[in-house]
């Protein structure tokens, strides 16, 4: 089978136009490219002969791109970004040494760092590297190969398994009891309660659930994360909402109690979310396979 050899110019050439046609600027090309700019200046010569049209338009104090180099640039910018990608992408499944897993901070200190020690002993083949945050990780561009999320599994152009159904209840500090002397839902309206700026009927999708009435209930502090939320209720700041059985372990050392004792579902749950080449990952699979046999995750909470 004759293979036809593809009508490109050399992809070098490729790379010196797409820094000219950024900077707009044949010297500041050659900056970034260390090389002169008569070199530059030479190469998109060489650049235009091939194409058989010229991209620039050349001025007395400079060059910018006429309408055929505009429309290179946009197809050229393009395949470099799927260029980019795709190495990425090699990199992440071929030459990962480290497995790279992004989570939110108490699922970090609650679940996964206090077992650290049970998975280097199952898997000691396998490195992790835990990065803790509220930056959601988009697998496209960042150098993570597992994220850890909270929702419905539905994230586009990625796999997803889910870890486990998440509960949320209502919680506090022990602190926070003895100065009420005791918190019923008849008297949760003179109770400070915590808010999270991105889910702001969580409140009442609380006590439409459990049967309270909430009248005028006083607000302590609005975070615009879940860990900082739950931080402060441990402190004493008032009453938050929290997920279970990711927060168990607060139940476990009295750091946080849950006053009203009973939980209710939530219409989210705990994924693993990884990208659909790396699904058959031995690495991977390991870590979500030891995560949802955590007996961290079967605590009565």
């Amino acid at each position: 089978m004759t293979v036809m050899k593809r009508k490109i110019p050399p992809v070098h050439l490729l790379s010196i136009f797409e820094a000219a046609a950024r900077h707009q600027s044949f010297k500041a090309a050659s900056i970034e490219l260390c090389i002169t700019p008569s070199a530059v200046s030479h190469q998109i010569k060489t650049l235009e002969e091939s194409l058989g049209f010229e991209l620039f338009h050349r001025v007395n104090r400079g060059v910018t791109l006429n309408s055929a180099g505009q429309m290179y640039l946009n197809y050229i910018e393009k395949g470099f970004e799927f260029f980019e990608q795709g190495t990425n992408r090699l990199q992440h499944q071929f030459n990962s040494p480290t497995l790279k897993v992004s989570c939110f901070t108490t699922m970090a200190s609650n679940i996964i760092i206090p077992q650290l020690g049970a998975f280097q002993s199952e898997h000691p083949q396998i490195e992790l590297r835990i990065e803790t945050g509220n930056h959601v990780a988009d697998l496209r561009y960042d150098d993570i190969d597992i994220a850890i999320r909270v929702g419905q599994g539905n994230w586009p152009n990625t796999k997803s398994k889910k870890l486990f159904d998440i509960e949320i209840a209502a919680v506090c500090s022990p602190t926070l009891i003895k100065q009420n002397h005791t918190v019923l839902k008849e008297n949760i309206n003179q109770l400070p309660l915590i808010d999270l700026s991105y889910m702001d009927d969580i409140w009442q999708q609380w006590s439409d659930a459990m049967g309270v009435k909430l009248t005028n209930p006083k607000r302590a502090i609005t975070f615009s994360d879940y860990d900082s939320s739950i931080t402060a209720a441990s402190q004493g700041v008032g009453l938050a909402l929290a997920m279970f059985p990711i927060e168990s372990q607060h139940l476990v050392h009295n750091t946080l109690v849950k006053p009203f004792g009973e939980s209710i579902p939530f219409q989210r749950a705990l994924y693993a979310v990884y990208r659909e080449e790396d699904k058959e990952r031995h690495d991977i699979n390991c870590f979500i396979n030891w995560l949802i046999k955590s007996p961290l995750l079967s605590l009565d909470t």
